[in-house]
Formats: C-alpha cells, sequence, structure tokens
C-alpha cells in the first residue's frame, strides 16, 4: 500500500488528507485563508492521528490551481519542501481535474464546464466533451467575466465560488452544480494515477494561475 499525502488550497479553506487502512482521512482548518498557519500543523496531527511518521509517505498530492493565488503557493511550497525532505514524488493535481473527476459517475451530458471564481466577476472556466466515455478537455482553460459565459454553449457547469454569484450566471445551462474541491478527492487521483503523474522533477512545478488578472471588463 502507497501512502500519499493529499493538500488542498487552492480554496478559502485548506484541507489534508492522508489514506490509511483503505480509508481517507481528511482534516479541514476552521479559519478561511488560513493556509499558512493551518497546512503544517493539520499534517502533522493527522499523521499522528494514524500513527504513522512522515517517512511513510510514499508522495505528496497537491492542487495546482487555479484558484487562491496565495493559498495555491503555500500549498506548493509546503509539497516541495516534504518532498525534498522525504525524497519522495509530487503528484500534481490540477483544480479543473480535482472537481470534475470525482463527479464523473453522475454526469451524462456530452459537454461538461468547470467554472472557479477568481475575483469579483471574473472566472476561470474549462470545458470537457465527453468521448469514448471519458471526458476530455476541449480547449485550453482561459479566465473570463460571468457575462462572458452567455455568449457560448457551456453544458453542464460545476461551479466553484461564492454561492451570491450562481444567479449573475445567465447561460442556457441545464443545470449548475456547486462543487468543492477537496484533499479526499486529491487522494483518490493521487493514488489512481500515482505512476502516471508523479514527479520528482519539481523545481519547475509551479501553481497555474492561467494568465492575467484582467479581463477587461
Amino acid at each position: 500500500m502507497i501512502y500519499i499525502l493529499g493538500i488542498e488550497s487552492s480554496s478559502k479553506q485548506c484541507s489534508v488528507a492522508i489514506n490509511s487502512d483503505k480509508d481517507i482521512h481528511e482534516s479541514s482548518s476552521v479559519v478561511n485563508n488560513d493556509s499558512v498557519t493551518s497546512l503544517p500543523i493539520m499534517a502533522e496531527e493527522i499523521i499522528n492521528k494514524l500513527s504513522l511518521t512522515f517517512k511513510d509517505l510514499d508522495g505528496i498530492a497537491v492542487s495546482m490551481g487555479p484558484g487562491s493565488f496565495t493559498g495555491l503557493r503555500i500549498g506548493l511550497s509546503y509539497a516541495k519542501g516534504l518532498a525534498l525532505a522525504l525524497n519522495v514524488p509530487i503528484i500534481p493535481i490540477s483544480t479543473f481535474d480535482l472537481i470534475l473527476l470525482p463527479r464523473v459517475k453522475d454526469l451524462k451530458e456530452e459537454l461538461v464546464t468547470v467554472v472557479i471564481h477568481s475575483h469579483g466577476s471574473t472566472v476561470y472556466q474549462s470545458r470537457y466533451i465527453l468521448k469514448n466515455d471519458s471526458y476530455v478537455s476541449e480547449e485550453n482553460p482561459t479566465s473570463i467575466s460571468i457575462e462572458e459565459l452567455s455568449s457560448k454553449n457551456y453544458g453542464v457547469i460545476l461551479y466553484h465560488g461564492p454561492e451570491h454569484l450562481i444567479d449573475n450566471i445567465k447561460v442556457p445551462s441545464p443545470k449548475i452544480i456547486a462543487a468543492i474541491p477537496s484533499a479526499r478527492d486529491i487522494i483518490e487521483i493521487g493514488v489512481k494515477n500515482f505512476d502516471l503523474l508523479k514527479t520528482k522533477s519539481i523545481n519547475n512545478l509551479v501553481p497555474n494561475y492561467i494568465g492575467s488578472f484582467n479581463t477587461g471588463k
């Protein structure tokens, strides 16, 4: 069995998780936007709770964004520090995939778009097309305004962000599903794709911020 520590810091509420005895144990910060303080404390507490040590870890899975600028930077920096100290690989996971993949079993639509709030009325979006029973990214993710979502068909929308902004998404979508990324889901993706995604070439790993913060609107 491989042990993976999962770190999710792309959203306001940081969370960590680890797999043990065919189960996944997760801990979330009780204070929003507090990754720099909460992350190392939660990681150490969950390791101790399971009677493990950091040396038992086989890898560190971490959300790579898009998402919180500060949170992603802190999460990845902590993951890199652990990976170097323990000589284990990092499993980088896109926040788009982190939101989509755990919900695939409940989706049947040909087009699904993951929408992640950036700031103000700006969001990040990534469209996925169903091909051969798998969702494949249709194009490179972009940063756009919520108003611009109405200019194109986005299918079912998986939305992560402030709930009050959902009412501002005026699209002919059959449904908009609120979704929150979690360290638990990072573990599931990391374990299933460990050999495919793991990397020890961590120097070039940087958070995925997707271009400019200015959409012109």
